[in-house]
């Protein structure tokens, strides 16, 4: 029995097209093009699992795990651009579906960050603490007096971490966490219970992050984006100098 192609609404179709960010995600090359004045669509939408296999491609695919059991449901679809579309298809072999699939999964985790984003919100007095890691950098001050305690880090790692992210963390707790832990205090001062409570937030944040099964790194990096958003940072070391904090102050990672 042939499965009939889904017509997506002109809504979906752009919530595709903006998925990949307007761009081939196997080339790069731009889904519209600009010819006298006008913009035209040079995408297509394309089944990563196929619409209707042939008997070779039911073969060829009979191993791998499939990104939704409906062929025509969204997850089961992505925007390419006419030339990588037409090259995926013909053939379709089991390494381009997975190359495919996998970066189509990559989106899907993103967007559903997103919407946790919005599920767990931040107190917005964190942005007076951030406020004074700005000033602390703006006026040169000398690195922080802190003995690191680089063992105590270290065995809150687990082997998912790469070393350039290790290295990241430390430098930053070294360098800032004393300023960071003063803000709080000072808060704490201006505004009872203010930082306890965003301490017990960020903590939820993370353990949240740690029941979807996500590595450390992913993790880390997903509670960094968290903090850009909610805290409306301009600077993009603030949000991983604050989270490195937080991994000191044992609030991320255990």
């Amino acid at each position: 029995m042939t499965t009939a192609r889904r017509v997506y609404t002109q809504a979906e179709e752009l919530a595709l097209t903006t998925q990949v960010g307007g761009y081939c995600p196997l080339c790069d090359k731009p889904l519209f093009y600009t010819k006298k004045g006008r913009n035209y669509k040079y995408y297509e939408l394309a089944h990563i699992y196929p619409l209707n296999p042939t008997d070779e491609e039911v073969e060829e695919l009979k191993d791998v795990t499939r990104l939704h059991a409906d062929v025509n449901h969204p997850d089961n679809q992505i925007s390419l651009c006419v030339k990588c579309h037409t090259r995926f298809d013909k053939p379709r072999t089991c390494a381009e579906y997975q190359e495919l699939a996998a970066i189509k999964q990559k989106l899907i985790d993103k967007q559903a960050q997103r919407s946790l984003i919005n599920e767990y919100p931040l107190e917005a007095d964190i942005e007076r603490v951030i406020a004074r890691l700005h000033e602390i950098e703006s006026s040169d001050k000398a690195k922080a007096d802190l003995q690191l305690d680089a063992k105590s880090l270290d065995e809150k790692f687990d082997n998912s971490l790469p070393g350039l992210t290790r290295r990241k963390i430390k430098h930053a707790v070294t360098d800032y966490y004393p300023h960071i832990k003063r803000g709080f205090r000072d808060l704490e001062l201006q505004t009872p219970m203010a930082a306890e409570l965003i301490y017990s937030q960020v903590r939820t944040y993370y353990l949240k992050q740690k029941s979807l099964g996500l590595s450390q790194p992913q993790i880390f990096a997903n509670v960094v984006e968290w903090l850009r958003v909610t805290t409306h940072s301009e600077s993009p070391e603030a949000p991983e100098i604050v989270a490195s904090f937080f991994v000191q102050n044992c609030e991320v990672f255990d």
